[in-house]
């Protein structure tokens, strides 16, 4: 990994929230709004839900104004309705500590980004998608500039976009006092204790679906787990480009095909497809679960958008659940399938990366982070 990953393992008390003198400061808070809409609204709250002790935090710290910035989906730097954070807005109003009434205002900013916000009370702005502005994505330090007019101190909250390079994550760093928000300090710390000193045996989980998105965190891993079970579509393009066989590599021994059957692994049954880790591969994973003190879930081990290929990614979650060990789960659809088994409760910490986590894990270079870190 590199050096600064290694050097430190925790943010300093510098970069700290609630070390932070906020009274009467303008604060320009940059989160993650990347949520699912469906039919105009938030699908999945977890994301909104993450950043709201930061927004609470801020507030007890007596700031005088909170501006709002984020990004929601693609737009390819152009003003797309469906994708306008007014439906975030909505939802962090509601989520205040405070009755609260949702105005929509406009600024002199030629942005299409900073021209609009939709304003929470008398102190919350919440600006538009940086992504409606193609300097955003570009870095660009005009645009940095123009955000940093926002506020005199900057919190950066977005850990799910922390390995971007966007003008809203890193050139915005060198112009503000800047200071990490609740989750990303949170987030940092516990990845930072897997990788560096884990309880033991320390027990990674990967599936999903691209192995080329996954193959870097599990070669880093298998570094430093004791253990690392692989399903899904991950294991069987492993499997099928004949990746080197680890000691503590575990791949699955029967899987079920596009019946539904139960079949072994081989050559044949890989090429026509198998879509769910079978009876046998759960008992072996359980096995290797069993005694685990942490445990990190990346990725589900079948395709679960069938039911017919739901059983064990369900079965492994269950097992997981009852254990007494440190349980980290991440990736949006591995915490879809535990929020839809009620077993939320059950797991220690959900992140809310993704990509992010997976190159953390995976120790690459992240300026953003290694900003905070210093």
């Amino acid at each position: 990994m590199d050096e600064p990953f290694r050097r430190i393992v925790r943010i300093p008390s510098h970069r700290q929230l609630n070390r932070a003198d906020l009274r009467g400061k303008r604060i320009l808070v940059r989160v993650d709004f990347n949520v699912p809409i469906v039919d105009g609204k938030s699908a999945d709250l977890r994301r909104v839900d993450a950043m709201m002790p930061t927004i609470k935090k801020i507030i007890e710290k007596d700031a005088k104004e909170i501006n709002i910035i984020g990004h929601l989906g693609r737009p390819d730097g152009k003003k797309d309705r469906n994708l306008s954070t007014i439906q975030i807005a909505k939802v962090i109003c509601s989520k205040i500590p405070y009755k609260c009434k949702l105005t929509e205002g406009k600024s002199d900013s030629q942005s299409p980004a900073l021209s609009q916000f939709y304003k929470i009370g008398d102190k919350i702005r919440v600006f538009e998608n940086l992504r409606f502005d193609p300097r955003e994505e570009k870095n660009s330090e005009d645009f940095a500039k123009e955000l940093s007019g926002l506020g005199d101190v900057f919190v950066q909250d977005a850990f799910a976009n922390i390995h971007r390079n966007h003008a809203s994550m890193l050139a915005i760093q060198d112009l503000l006092p800047t200071y990490a928000g609740l989750l990303v300090e949170k987030e940092t710390n516990i990845l930072f204790k897997i990788l560096s000193h884990p309880d033991r045996p320390f027990v990674a989980i990967i599936g999903g679906a691209k192995i080329e998105d996954k193959l870097p965190a599990i070669e880093a891993l298998t570094k430093t787990a004791d253990a690392v079970l692989i399903g899904g579509k991950t294991a069987n393009e492993w499997m099928v480009q004949d990746h080197p066989k680890n000691e503590n590599v575990y791949l699955p021994v029967d899987g079920l095909n596009k019946l539904g059957s139960i079949v072994p692994i081989n050559e044949a049954t890989l090429k026509n497809g198998i879509f769910d880790i079978g009876p046998q591969t759960v008992m072996l994973f359980k096995s290797i679960l069993s005694s685990a003190k942490t445990i990190f879930w990346n990725g589900n081990l079948g395709m679960t958008e069938s039911k017919r290929y739901i059983y064990g990614t369900h079965e492994v979650a269950r097992f997981i659940a009852k254990l007494q060990a440190e349980k980290v789960i991440s990736g949006g659809n591995t915490a879809e399938v535990i929020d839809e088994m009620k077993l939320s409760d059950k797991f220690d910490f959900i992140s809310t990366g993704g990509g992010a986590t997976s190159d953390f894990i995976a120790g690459k270079k992240l300026p953003v982070l290694e900003k905070l870190l210093t």
